[in-house]
């Protein structure tokens, strides 16, 4: 069998589960579980689904007699999904990798204590952007793009739309037709970027996709379709997607290929490697390039924003080598910041009392919520583009350790954005709710009642403190 038809079904076949598991497969008992690849046999028949569950003997035995009990399931709809006449029978085999890769963190925490390991932070110091490098497959597919559609996530940030915006200018320096793809309700700032003027939103995408449809799909600050809200189902019927993200992986769904590095404080410091890398390796019969100081003001958006203003615990000697060279190609960081951030519309400040009045101290005061609802929204004329930044005064509250601001975005629709202050991580508490991101800062979406709501994530924060 051709091995990159083999590999294309073993992606194909790990999205469809994935997407079964989540979504069709109701046992409670397959609830954590994590497909994490898929291996055909030589001839199709059988294919082995590697999967992951935290928890003990227990847990993974439960989960085990879940998955045997929905195999025939998944494997008629497998089958029906993908047109196949024959699906390969599913033979699930425990992934001990996660497992195992949590028992050497453990071990080199240790060795670090005793000092016979460099920690995570040393490795950070030492890296140099040089040493953050694009994979080979990304800036091929990237090189054999005709027509692209550039997206970032649902409600972006400068960092989306910064990285979303130079990574369209590259490829066109490439000689590619390219749209970036956006939402209505920008957050304020995010129109004055360079070229944002290209910027086509979610309600003219459909027709956009039935007159000129790409033939690459590149996500950015996001690594699958249902981080992009009103656009997912448009998305999906474009086949040829990649990403570059620095957010974790979280859920039981794969990303798409491309380049996930969660070391990077931003997607705008990927971006930049791989512009400047098509820059200088633009493939045969192409003039190479220059950061252009339009690319170069986009990314320093994301980067500057991304880490704070340079003060979160994400920037490293790396993050301020990428600003020297952004700067040394004339990017005005004045202008930038104050563009980009700390910029109120008067219904903003008005909505930002009110988000004041909602804080809400918890557990001797470690923990605080925020609320934003429909009715402040009604009442002050702001939006829920306005409350961008917002979460940032509640980190700064001497005595907090962990904010979960929630904004309601439709009737009991609720928006979370969990923020750690000091050590720990909120990541896993956002991933129990199908959302993920960073450590010390992630987001997910729940339904149901404010105050239930609140308790809830009050009771998960809580369970993060030491």
């Amino acid at each position: 069998m051709d091995p990159y038809r083999t590999n294309k079904m073993n992606n194909s076949i790990l999205k469809v589960l994935s997407d079964l598991l989540q979504i069709a497969v109701k046992d409670p008992r397959v609830g954590f579980v994590t497909l994490t690849r898929v291996k055909l046999n030589r001839d199709h028949s059988v294919a082995e689904v590697f999967y992951s569950v935290l928890g003990d003997e227990e847990e993974q035995s439960k989960s085990f007699a879940g998955l045997k009990k929905a195999r025939g399931f998944l494997q008629g709809r497998l089958g029906r999904t993908l047109g196949m006449r024959h699906a390969p029978a599913l033979r699930f085999v425990f992934d001990d990798s996660v497992q195992r890769g949590l028992q050497i963190d453990d071990l080199l925490e240790d060795l670090a204590s005793q000092g016979e390991f460099e920690t995570e932070e040393d490795r950070m110091r030492k890296l140099t952007l040089d040493d953050i490098t694009p994979p080979a497959e990304l800036l091929d597919a990237l090189r054999a793009a005709r027509r692209a559609w550039v997206v970032p996530h649902f409600n972006p940030d400068p960092d989306a739309i910064g990285a979303a915006l130079a990574l369209s200018m590259g490829l066109e320096a490439l000689g590619c037709e390219v749209r970036v793809v956006g939402y209505e309700d920008p957050a304020l700032g995010l129109t004055d970027l360079p070229g944002y003027d290209r910027v086509v939103t979610s309600d003219k995408a459909a027709q956009l996709l039935a007159d000129e449809a790409p033939d690459t799909l590149v996500l950015v600050d996001c690594h699958r379709i249902d981080r992009t809200g009103p656009l997912e189902d448009i998305l999906a019927g474009i086949e040829n997607r990649v990403c570059v993200d620095h957010h974790l992986v979280s859920g039981r769904k794969g990303p798409e290929p491309g380049w996930l590095e969660p070391r990077s404080c931003s997607t705008c410091t990927l971006i930049h490697q791989v512009v400047t890398t098509l820059g200088r390796k633009p493939g045969p019969d192409r003039e190479p390039f220059e950061l252009t100081l339009d690319m170069a003001t986009n990314i320093y958006a994301g980067l500057i924003n991304d880490t704070g203003g340079f003060r979160f615990s994400n920037t490293h000697p790396l993050t301020f080598e990428l600003a020297r060279r952004l700067t040394a190609v004339g990017v005005d960081v004045a202008w930038v910041s104050r563009t980009t951030m700390h910029r109120y519309r008067p219904a903003g400040l008005a909505l930002l009392g009110k988000v004041l009045d909602s804080f809400t101290y918890h557990h001797a005061g470690r923990v605080l919520t925020v609320v934003a609802d429909r009715a402040m929204l009604a009442e002050t004329g702001g939006t829920l583009s306005d409350t961008e930044g917002f979460v940032n005064i509640a980190t700064a509250v001497d005595g907090v350790e962990r904010i979960a601001f929630i904004k309601e975005t439709e009737p009991g629709v609720w928006r979370a954005s969990l923020r750690v202050r000091g050590e720990g991580d909120v990541q896993q508490v956002a991933a129990r709710y199908g959302g993920g991101g960073h450590k010390q800062a992630s987001g997910c979406t729940l339904e149901g009642e404010r105050d239930d709501i609140l308790d809830t994530l009050v009771a998960d924060l809580v369970g993060t403190l030491d």
